[in-house]
């Protein structure tokens, strides 16, 4: 575990500092090369998001050491933040009022499911207003990538070999979400909890396959526009199918996408949780595999 000086910052309890400079982003042509070997089912083009790998500096932040659990966001509900117009962008805003998630089922799993397990069946709008409402914000892709992969280029927040042991993914077949402290083994060496599995995490950055090619090396906040139209599929399809050669029958054509991060539990966990994978949806979007974490800049 890396020891931060925390000087004289004020880091709250369940926050980690993320100091500033360098860390590898994204993927080498030959880290793509040798996924494709293990597994000849994956398409290549979706994996060349990840390229090139490249040195990006970050200015300090914090971020939350654990996904958002249903016992925080159950806070946000008492406290009336779906009522509250402040916390919401304008479209947030517009998807609250046409989709009225309070008067769902949507909620149940909050309300009444397990209390330290992230919060799920969340839109990408309601996570913003959440982390507005906490006084925080949601994390960017890269920022969130080098909390879970510190400054080495490592494959998964604990090192280079994968290891179902330090995760909630598809080989260990728990087939839902799980505790937030239940994998100690693998947390980051920042001291992040979940970046691997157990929920997939919206970030801030509109969706964007080539934004690598042309991104700036410090403090890159993700494209001004979201690509269009970027895939097939949804990331709550089971093991590989998001990247099989050809789009499900039934899969609709994206577009307007935020980026996810992290994989699932039940995500092919050598594809799925490496920190470097790259997936999207919609900000409307909402299932049981997808939830979030929270981020603030100091300074």
């Amino acid at each position: 575990m890396i020891k931060i000086n925390e000087g004289s910052q004020n880091i709250p309890e369940d926050m980690v500092l993320i100091p500033e400079g360098l860390f590898l982003m994204g993927s080498t042509k030959e880290d793509i090369d040798k996924l494709l070997d293990i597994d000849r089912n994956i398409e290549a083009d979706r994996l060349n998001n990840e390229i090139p790998q490249r040195k990006v500096f970050l200015s300090t932040y914090l971020i939350d050491k654990y996904p958002v659990t249903n016992a925080q966001y159950k806070k946000f509900i008492e406290a009336r933040g779906y009522t509250q117009k402040t916390f919401w962008s304008d479209a947030g805003w517009r998807y609250i009022l046409q989709s009225n998630p309070m008067e769902s089922n949507e909620m149940d799993g909050v309300l009444h499911g397990e209390q330290d397990c992230p919060v799920v069946n969340i839109s990408w709008y309601e996570a913003e207003a959440f982390a507005k409402w906490a006084g925080k914000r949601l994390p960017t892709e890269a920022e969130w990538e080098k909390a879970a992969r510190g400054t080495d280029g490592r494959i998964y927040p604990w090192g280079n070999e994968f290891d179902k042991t330090r995760l909630n993914c598809a080989e260990v077949k728990i087939e839902k979400p799980t505790p937030v402290t239940k994998y100690p083994q693998g947390q980051s060496v920042y001291g992040c909890f979940d970046m691997a599995g157990n929920v997939w995490e919206w970030t801030a950055d509109w969706y964007d396959s080539q934004y690598y090619c042309h991104a700036p090396n410090k403090d890159p906040q993700g494209p001004d526009i979201a690509e269009e139209n970027p895939y097939f599929g949804r990331p709550e399809e089971v093991g590989i199918s998001i990247y099989e050669l050809k789009p499900s029958p039934t899969s609709k054509a994206l577009s307007g996408c935020k980026v996810l991060r992290g994989g699932s539990w039940n995500g092919s966990g050598i594809v799925h949780v490496r920190c470097t994978n790259r997936d999207y949806d919609e900000p409307t979007y909402k299932n049981d595999t997808i939830g979030f974490r929270c981020a603030r800049s100091l300074g």
